[in-house]
């Protein structure tokens, strides 16, 4: 399912990227590192979870580890190279979930191309889905997972041909008000990439476009910076795309 979904091949892509783009990537992720811990600083030192491991690029795994009793790192997949990385630190365990709440797999079995589905409908059947945080946990961590949420499975469904692109658009906003609205109150940090900025070879703004379609909530306090995602014209030819963030303690 993940492999038809191009999570998997997404997953793989993100670490190559990295490589190639580190000195760009560099102040994004010390820029996450350095909230999560300024957020951290607030919550009691039980249970963390952390939503969109993933690579760990992001995450201050080791300070998390020493101030946490327990570290739960939730993801759909788990690199073997993380795993294996993070063996020496004892309260660190590794949950494999769906961070939609399932809806990625009822997607996957239940929408066919050539059928036709009325947008209400749908819209009213994915509501439904929604990630469930245990009550136990002191601090949860939305770490660059908001948009991905949304754009693997419109990607999927784009591919099929079924919605507008106005569509896919309705829909994004569910799936991404269904995840901040699961976030408990005063026990969170919410870090994602909001929008792209296009730009040609002499770096002039050719585009902005909207990562996130529901209104991100308001917090306690919160940052913005630039993520400089793609500089040699990789993911796009012959455009640089660079993704603006917002990181919120809720």
């Amino acid at each position: 399912m993940l492999q038809k979904m191009q999570y998997l091949s997404d997953q793989q892509g993100i670490i190559r990227r990295y490589m190639r783009e580190k000195e760009g990537w560099d102040l994004h992720l010390e820029n996450s590192k350095r909230f999560i811990l300024e957020s951290s600083k607030s919550k009691i030192k039980g249970k963390v979870l952390v939503l969109g491991s993933g690579w760990l690029l992001d995450c201050p795994i080791d300070e998390l580890s020493r101030d946490y009793k327990e570290v739960i790192l939730a993801d759909i997949n788990h690199p073997k190279q993380i795993i294996k990385k993070t063996k020496h630190l004892a309260n660190v365990q590794f949950i494999k979930d769906d961070l939609t709440g399932g809806l990625i797999e009822f997607i996957y079995r239940n929408i066919k191309p050539g059928k036709k589905y009325l947008l209400n409908s749908f819209i009213t059947e994915i509501k439904s889905f929604s990630y469930a945080i245990p009550d136990d946990i002191d601090f949860v961590i939305s770490l660059n997972i908001l948009s991905q949420l949304s754009i693997i499975i419109s990607d999927y469904l784009k591919t099929m041909s079924l919605f507008s692109q106005n569509e896919l658009n309705e829909i994004s906003a569910v799936i991404n008000q269904s995840h901040t609205i699961s976030l408990p109150k005063n026990k969170t940090c919410l870090i994602c990439d909001f929008e792209e900025e296009l730009f040609d070879e002499d770096d002039k703004l050719i585009g902005v476009n909207p990562l996130i379609f529901s209104n991100l909530p308001l917090g306690n306090f919160s940052e913005k910076w630039k993520w400089k995602f793609d500089s040699s014209m990789t993911y796009r030819d012959e455009i640089k795309t660079f993704f603006n963030v917002s990181a919120t303690d809720l």
